[in-house]
């Protein structure tokens, strides 16, 4: 596989497995007593980042191993799986990975990064609502219905905050666009937590973000939630609709987020990675802390996680070219 030079990849030299650590414990698919790392490929503040950290402690308690956090962000978080996917397969080295990536393939100009192919799906970690968010310093709109009618008024008028061109809050932006027939300004950042400042600012005046990242300022009065992606609402947001029951089916799929690994990650280390990872959702504090953000455990291992990573890929594919957006990573006229 040729990737990029944008792409920041690891060394290509390198050690056995036996020269580089020690094992935790006895058996041929036992960690490493080194850190683990886990790549987050978008900053800081966004859903990704906040979903990594709360496994931190957990993972600790559970391995007697810290994991260390690496964020890697670029191309809607292309750049950081492409940086994960080329780290030795040894356990030492994971990705927090979402459906962003299965949409970004769907997108993909060229063949230099694969979900599929590049990466071994582990497990899904959670299924994420997005929330349809504003300002409400910055628009009059109560609920998703004037939010509708507001953008068909006044086009051209409002800018829309994305985590990246490709990303899942550009995407389903987009569809939105295309089937409410609504015109606005588009304003890309490198990840949720940039954009999400600059909306709490006032630089922008809406954007479709994970609940996870949100939700502090949605309960604060800071922003307003207008509503939610999927069939059924959040508890975390009683009030707040879902797609499902307003109609509005350009929103009806939630975000999903998992652990992946290298691609040749040897069948008995990543059994010990998935049996430590069923350990982590039976934790009743990362259920607690889980459940504060509004969403549960995914609770999908190994082969069950990486078959539905295969059909959301091929989904996503199949929906892209059917709305004819597979161009969408290209500058948009109505972009700014």
């Amino acid at each position: 596989m040729q990737w990029t030079a944008a792409l920041a990849v690891w060394p290509s030299v390198r050690e056995p497995w036996a020269q580089t650590a020690a094992v935790a414990r006895k058996g041929p698919g036992a960690w490493p007593t080194d850190p683990v790392t886990l790549v987050v490929p978008f900053p800081a503040g966004g859903t990704t980042a906040l979903l990594a950290k709360q496994l931190v402690k957990p993972f600790q308690q559970h391995t007697q191993q810290s994991l260390r956090l690496q964020y890697q962000s670029g191309a809607a978080g292309v750049q950081g799986a492409a940086y994960a996917a080329s780290a030795p397969p040894d356990g030492k080295h994971l990705l927090m990975g979402g459906s962003n990536l299965a949409v970004a393939r769907a997108l993909a100009a060229d063949d230099d990064f694969d979900l599929v192919q590049d990466l071994r799906p582990l497990a899904l970690v959670a299924r994420v609502p997005l929330v349809l968010l504003v300002n409400p310093g910055r628009m009059r709109s109560r609920t998703a219905m004037e939010w509708l009618s507001d953008l068909g008024r006044k086009p051209m008028y409002y800018r829309m905050a994305s985590a990246g061109q490709g990303s899942s809050s550009h995407v389903y932006a987009e569809i939105l666009r295309q089937k409410e027939a609504l015109r606005f300004k588009f304003v890309h950042f490198r990840g949720a937590g940039p954009a999400l400042q600059d909306l709490l600012a006032g630089s922008v005046d809406m954007m479709i973000d994970g609940v996870v990242s949100c939700l502090p300022h949605v309960r604060s009065g800071r922003l307003k939630a207008l509503m939610v992606s999927g069939n059924e609402r959040v508890a975390s947001l009683p009030d707040v609709p879902c797609a499902t029951e307003l109609g509005v089916h350009a929103m009806d799929r939630v975000a999903w987020y998992g652990l992946f690994a290298p691609k040749q990650l040897p069948d008995s280390r990543a059994a010990a990675i998935v049996d430590v990872l069923r350990q982590l959702g039976a934790d009743p504090q990362l259920k607690s802390s889980l459940a504060d953000l509004g969403i549960g455990w995914g609770g999908l291992y190994g082969e069950a996680f990486e078959s539905m990573v295969k059909e959301q890929t091929l989904e996503w594919a199949q929906r892209m070219k059917a709305l004819g957006l597979q161009n969408i990573l290209q500058k948009n006229p109505e972009e700014g």
